[in-house]
């Protein structure tokens, strides 16, 4: 029964569009429904239509959060960010069925506070919808360019774009943003796949529900290296869905990295890696 759980709520990617765009209509045809009245007791051409388009949005929002809680379920989903999107959720659902209810059964009283209803639904919409993008893409997706948008922004934290392979650090240079970019998006502090977070060093190597994923000095020993070298085919392999996966060069400076003691940093200079390594290490790097 558990497994036919979780096989309905993977359906919960695929409706989720579904609500978002009806509830967005319905607040758009209620604006316009208000505005077209030809006079106070007259109705909108439009009216026939909203009682429909309302009870929709509502129905296919509550069937969402339904879904959504199947899909929560599975194992890995824990954090805040999976508890504030399905509170988010819920909340949308709610209001949505409150408005289509209240619109239908007291007409006279919803019309005195429709804007307020309408508003607070597009927040719920707004909220729910980037919080379920965070958990898909993880939390830094929408500003990851920010800093070519607005020159300075986040400067404060960003370090120098490295240009001389012996003078990156081992850590924060090269692991540190591979992991960033191949892994982060399910393994946060927000959404713990598994437990594990690999956005700093620390949590790194913290590990994860089933203890360390990293041994130092021991890279076939290191669970996490271990899922990134299968096959595609095998049930383990990481990242799940063949979703953005490290390069042969990304995969050899990680392996190295695990070789030397997985250290929290260090100038490559100074650590003096072989030919092969250092030239993988420059194309990761971006060199």
């Amino acid at each position: 029964m558990q497994q036919f759980i979780y096989f309905l709520g993977r359906f919960h990617v695929l409706v989720l569009h579904l609500p978002l765009g009806v509830l967005i209509l319905a607040v758009g045809f209620e604006v316009l429904a208000r505005r077209q009245r030809p006079t106070r007791e007259a109705a909108s051409p439009l009216e026939p239509a909203m009682p429909l388009i309302w009870g929709f949005g509502a129905l296919s929002a509550l069937a969402t959060v339904a879904l959504g809680y199947m899909h929560a379920s599975e194992p890995g989903f824990t954090g805040p960010a999976v508890n504030y999107h399905r509170w988010a959720g819920t909340a949308l659902a709610f209001t949505a069925t409150l408005v289509w209810a209240w619109r239908g059964d007291a007409p006279r009283s919803f019309a005195k506070v429709w804007p307020v209803s309408l508003l607070a639904l597009l927040v719920l919409l707004f909220v729910t919808g980037h919080l379920g993008g965070a958990l898909t893409h993880g939390p830094d997706y929408l500003t990851e360019y920010l800093t070519q948008l607005a020159p300075g922004a986040g400067r404060a934290t960003a370090r120098p774009k490295v240009t001389d392979v012996a003078m990156a650090d081992i850590y924060l240079d090269v692991v540190g943003p591979l992991f960033t970019r191949k892994c982060t998006s399910c393994h946060n502090e927000d959404k713990r796949r598994g437990g594990l977070s690999l956005l700093s060093y620390a949590s790194v190597r913290k590990g994860g529900e089933s203890g360390e994923v990293i041994k130092p000095g021991d890279p076939k020993g290191s669970e996490l290296y271990r899922r990134v070298t299968l096959a595609p085919t095998e049930k383990d392999y990481m990242p799940e869905n063949h979703k953005n996966p490290p390069t042969s060069e990304e995969l050899e400076a990680l392996r190295y990295w695990i070789e030397i003691g997985a250290p929290g940093g260090g100038k490559i200079a100074d650590l003096k890696p072989p030919p092969a390594v250092r030239t993988s290490l420059r194309k990761v790097l971006g060199l």
